[in-house]
């Protein structure tokens, strides 16, 4: 087994991470899989295309896990909308050092929209879904705005 100078221990008990040189992505292995549903690869909407039903309502501390998912869709992930105060009530800032922009709404983003933007110009609309809303009513909302399943 060979030694790696720039293989790094998380802290968090999650294994190895490759760091960027300045401290940002990619991040460590999701610690919990972020509770995401995305539309189908390729397919046009004039919706979301996806929806994420975070566990807390600290949407922050689940932000990285988030990004991970994503990448994927995105790519590097440069900056995050969102109105984060309809939802949380008690955020933190995440590491300044992870390279991602933090920003409240874009003008006319709605407030249960998180927009992800990749630094190759990508963007990802997704839909939050309350952390406090029961589990059937959560995957329902889920499906129907990725279009799995009929508006009610």
């Amino acid at each position: 087994m060979t030694h790696d100078d720039n293989i790094t221990h998380s802290g968090r008990g999650l294994g190895l991470s490759r760091p960027t040189a300045d401290g940002g992505q990619p991040f460590d292995a999701p610690t919990r899989t972020p509770r995401l549903l995305l539309r189908a690869r390729g397919e046009v909407s004039e919706g979301v295309d996806g929806a994420w039903w975070p566990r807390t309502t600290n949407l922050t501390t689940e932000l990285h896990d988030l990004i991970s998912a994503l990448t994927d869709r995105v790519g590097t992930t440069e900056r995050v909308a969102f109105d984060w105060n309809s939802l949380s009530i008690s955020q933190r800032g995440i590491d300044r050092q992870d390279g991602i922009e933090v920003s409240g709404p874009d003008p006319d983003q709605p407030p249960d929209i998180m927009h992800v933007f990749g630094t190759d110009g990508r963007r990802l609309d997704i839909l939050i879904v309350g952390p406090n809303t029961d589990a059937d009513n959560a995957f329902e909302a889920m499906q129907r705005a990725v279009g799995l399943a009929p508006d009610r």
